[in-house]
């Protein structure tokens, strides 16, 4: 369980809440016409949605049930979408309208196996059917997140439990958070408490002070002697970011 402390519960819904601008506004119609009971040809109303596990591990899953909370706290309907959907199909009623803007995602989720993909195990997801149709985007967004990050820590804990058999120690890994993206960031972090490593930095308390507040960074620390090399090499790196941002 991830403490309240480094992953509060209204801060998270909030940046998990950024993953609601990946539902389209061809979804946000097709969510009124379900809801008017008006579906046309080619929407397939469902009220289960299947997220498959790449992973088989119970610690992949434990993770995303994790996430998932924080996305079910944040998830709204965009209001921007909603007044665009109206414009473009007169036929949206104000009710449905307001029914949009007022709907939650509030699932049934349970883990199980399934058979026609070699016995995996998926999330089952249940919802009403307008709600699955809106949240299928941003749960898709969010798992392709999570498991770049889960991978990523996953990797250094390989690492860390090569060098304390090699050597007989293990290696201090840290997360350091960022001020360039906070949902990328948060889950990175929830992936690392949830490995066992230390979440926050080494120089200050977490959300306090001497986080970079630059949109991306390269640090340099060293010793003297400065070798020039390195430094010539993360001088170029800096700059093909910048040059990224223009």
């Amino acid at each position: 369980m991830m403490t309240k402390e480094l992953f509060p519960k209204v801060r998270g819904g909030q940046i998990f809440g950024e993953l609601s601008a990946w539902t389209s506004v061809a979804d946000i119609m097709v969510a009124a016409r379900i809801l008017e009971a008006r579906t046309v040809p080619g929407d397939q109303p469902e009220s289960l949605l299947l997220m498959p596990l790449e992973h088989s591990e119970p610690s992949f899953a434990d993770i995303f049930a994790l996430l998932l909370g924080y996305l079910i706290d944040g998830y709204v309907v965009p209001a921007q979408k909603i007044a665009v959907c109206r414009a473009l199909d007169p036929q949206i009623t104000d009710a449905t309208g307001y029914a949009l803007q007022s709907l939650r995602f509030r699932p049934t989720i349970q883990l199980g196996r399934v058979a026609g993909l070699n016995n995996k195990l998926a999330f089952y997801i249940q919802d009403q059917p307008a709600a699955i149709e809106l949240i299928r985007a941003p749960l898709n967004c969010l798992m392709d997140l999570y498991l770049d990050k889960y991978e990523f820590t996953k990797g250094l804990r390989y690492t860390v439990a090569e060098s304390e058999k090699k050597t007989g120690s293990r290696p201090p890994i840290f997360h350091r958070p960022y001020a360039d993206a906070c949902l990328p960031s948060f889950i990175e972090a929830a992936c690392f408490y949830a490995f066992g490593f230390e979440v926050g930095t080494q120089f200050a308390l977490p959300g306090q002070t001497n986080i970079d507040i630059a949109y991306r960074a390269v640090n340099v620390q060293t010793l003297p002697p400065v070798d020039p090399a390195a430094l010539e090499i993360a001088i170029q790196a800096g700059q093909r970011m910048l040059d990224a941002l223009h």
